[in-house]
């Protein structure tokens, strides 16, 4: 099976995959869903923008931001925390 191009970043010269980060950031108990983008970074060429969707009754705050950059770290390592994550209500689906 081939993935497509654009699921592979470039990130301080390391491949990081979309689908790795996706997966660990809903693998915390506080994600129900998430998708993982590039986006142009001055410092890093790429750096990991992250959307995704709470479970239940969590709610977007700097300590759950920070909390899952960490678990994304621990998952992955360093290199794969999100620059950025952003709580959106829907992603969009391929259908």
């Amino acid at each position: 099976l081939l993935g497509r191009v654009d699921d592979v970043m470039l990130v301080s010269g390391h491949n990081i995959s979309t689908t790795e980060v996706e997966s660990a950031l809903v693998s915390h108990p506080a994600v129900a869903e998430a998708a993982v983008v590039g986006a142009a970074d001055q410092t890093t060429g790429q750096a990991i923008v992250a959307f995704v969707i709470l479970r239940g009754t969590a709610t977007e705050s700097e300590d759950l931001v920070a909390d899952l950059r960490n678990h994304v770290g621990a998952t992955l390592g360093p290199i794969a925390k999100p620059k950025r994550i952003m709580a959106v209500a829907e992603l969009p689906k391929t259908r």
